[in-house]
């Protein structure tokens, strides 16, 4: 799926760009832009652009990072998933991280593409990544040294930012009033995967 951008989720990238702001002027001139090419993805990290005064082009695109892939469940919630296909949704639940879904992929095979690309980085750099909720755990996850018990209990909505480094996070929250002055309705959705 690679629906785009809402009006919401627009004003939620507006919010998230002021959010983020502070924290993008101290990190070096040199920083390198990433992003997932996913239509979503190019559409946020071309509004951060924008509201940055970046050149769009500084965003190289990745495909390590897209998100996962869900195969045949491509769409569906968790719900339907378990009414149309419980045996599939079954064998999910009893191996989270192993189980494969048809056509797409496992959730240690989506850490292993993440980790490849992670290793693949200049560690010279500060890097500022524009991707998807599955691999935004992963990246965390990785950079923090998370336990899978962690990781099973993210849950931060749309409008959340990270500053990662070595076994530390630093959360980036737009305040209630921010998010109002961009006309966002909530904080977004968040969702187990």
């Amino acid at each position: 799926m690679d629906a785009p951008l809402t009006l919401n989720g627009t004003r939620q990238c507006l919010a998230v760009a002021t959010a983020v702001e502070a924290h993008l002027r101290s990190l070096p001139l040199d920083a390198r832009f990433w992003v997932s090419p996913l239509g979503r993805a190019r559409q946020t990290a071309s509004i951060l652009a924008d509201c940055w005064n970046l050149d769009f082009g500084r965003f190289a695109e990745a495909p390590e990072i897209v998100e996962r892939a869900y195969g045949h469940w491509e769409g569906s919630t968790l719900s339907e998933v378990k009414a149309e296909r419980p045996q599939e949704f079954e064998a999910h639940y009893v191996d989270p991280w192993g189980y494969r879904v048809p056509g797409g992929e496992s959730k240690d095979e989506l850490f292993a593409r993440i980790k490849g690309w992670l290793d693949g980085l200049d560690r010279g750099y500060a890097h500022v990544v524009v991707t998807h909720s599955g691999c935004f755990r992963a990246l965390r996850a990785l950079y923090t040294g998370a336990t899978r018990a962690v990781i099973e209990a993210y849950r931060e909505p749309q409008t959340t930012a990270f500053l990662l480094r070595a076994e530390e996070e630093t959360e980036i929250v737009p305040s209630a009033a921010l998010l109002t002055t961009c006309g966002v309705a909530g904080t977004g959705r968040t969702v187990a995967i």
